[in-house]
């Protein structure tokens, strides 16, 4: 094969290394942006992927497996492992917002099954209600963690 043969080639091989980094970066991103865009344009009709974010993974863990693809064929590998570690960074960036950050701490409170101290709370209507003024009915208490 002439020198000139083999040139062109190693330039396509560099090209196609590059576009899988790059595509891999790319789905990275999409799977973080695409779900802050499926939480805020329909979370409320898709809490499953809300809280699981699960397609969302799949697509990124594609560009990860692209990514380093693209390491695996670079002759020169500086720039793609630059790119796969930014990659790298991202999913785990959006592993911490997700698992890390809104998890919520756990709260000490009485043992599962004792009574209920006495509290009062404003209803939607501004009324104060006391717990102890339905002493002897049954009630419901629930209580919201206080995010989603």
């Amino acid at each position: 094969m002439s020198p000139v043969a083999l040139a062109g080639s190693h330039s396509t091989q560099r090209r196609g290394a590059a576009l899988l980094v790059t595509a891999g970066l790319v789905l990275g991103v999409l799977g973080v942006v695409g779900y802050f865009a499926i939480v805020l344009g329909g979370g409320g009709w898709l809490p499953s992927v809300r809280n699981d974010a699960i397609p969302n993974w799949i697509v990124i863990a594609g560009g990860l497996a692209l990514s380093t693809a693209g390491l695996v064929r670079a002759r020169r590998r500086v720039i793609p492992a630059v790119l796969l570690a930014l990659n790298v960074a991202l999913a785990a960036a959006f592993a911490a917002m997700l698992y890390v950050m809104s998890a919520v701490p756990p709260a000490s409170g009485p043992p599962v099954g004792s009574a209920a101290p006495p509290f009062a709370l404003v209803d939607q209507n501004g009324k104060t209600v006391r717990l102890e003024d339905f002493r002897g009915s049954p009630v419901v208490l629930v209580f919201y963690r206080g995010h989603w």
